[in-house]
């Protein structure tokens, strides 16, 4: 497989996004989420009425989206912030006729509302404080099948043997310790910084 500009792509990468995907390809509860909250993190359009996508990894419409994906702009570092070490991300919109094409959904969907997060050396997942979404089962891990977390937990340690990625973990884990926007972490032995669980009616 090559990218747009014909250089030839790293088979290994693409065995470990193949991997991760396969590893992230588990429901965070039994049943649909979506009918919890009316598909809240799927809508096209923000509070605001500004037009919502999502970004993409560093390397991950080159070696998953690229026949995939049919709609999207392209970010480069000359009018958005982003890494300094990254030029360009990819930020894609629903497929507008089909919906979602859930088994090619990208990593932000399969991990969400997890991110990675390299502190001191060490990995985790963790919870944000400010989400966009402000997913509705945050408050309810109970119900969170524990498939769905090995399988993020497991696919980001994959993720991170591809430099770039990891460099972009710990740029995003940086800005997160700064700004203190951490909530709940899930480190290797489990959740370390629990919130309130409530009962909830689940599908």
């Amino acid at each position: 497989m090559t990218d747009k500009n014909k250089k030839p792509m790293r088979r290994d990468y693409q065995a470990i996004f193949e991997k991760s995907y396969d590893l992230m390809d588990e429901t965070i509860i039994a049943g649909n989420c979506g009918e919890c909250c009316g598909y809240h993190c799927c809508r096209r359009i923000d509070d605001n009425g500004k037009r919502l996508g999502m970004y993409l990894l560093p390397l991950e419409y080159e070696y998953m989206q690229c026949e995939v994906v049919t709609n999207y702009d392209l970010h480069s570092q000359k009018h958005y912030t982003m890494p300094p070490k990254i030029k360009k991300l990819y930020y894609i919109y629903c497929h507008l006729t089909h919906g979602c094409l859930r088994d090619y959904r990208p990593i932000q969907c399969r991990t969400y509302p997890f991110e990675p997060h390299l502190e001191n050396g060490a990995f985790s997942l963790v919870i944000e404080k400010e989400q966009l979404h402000d997913c509705l089962l945050i408050e309810h891990r109970s119900a969170w099948r524990q498939a769905f977390i090995d399988g993020v937990y497991n696919g980001w340690l994959e993720l991170m043997k591809i430099p770039i990625i990891s460099y972009h973990i710990e740029y995003f884990s940086k800005e997160r310790i700064t700004a203190n926007n951490m909530m709940i972490r899930y480190p290797s032995n489990g959740y370390d910084h629990p919130i309130k669980e409530n009962i909830m009616n689940l599908p």
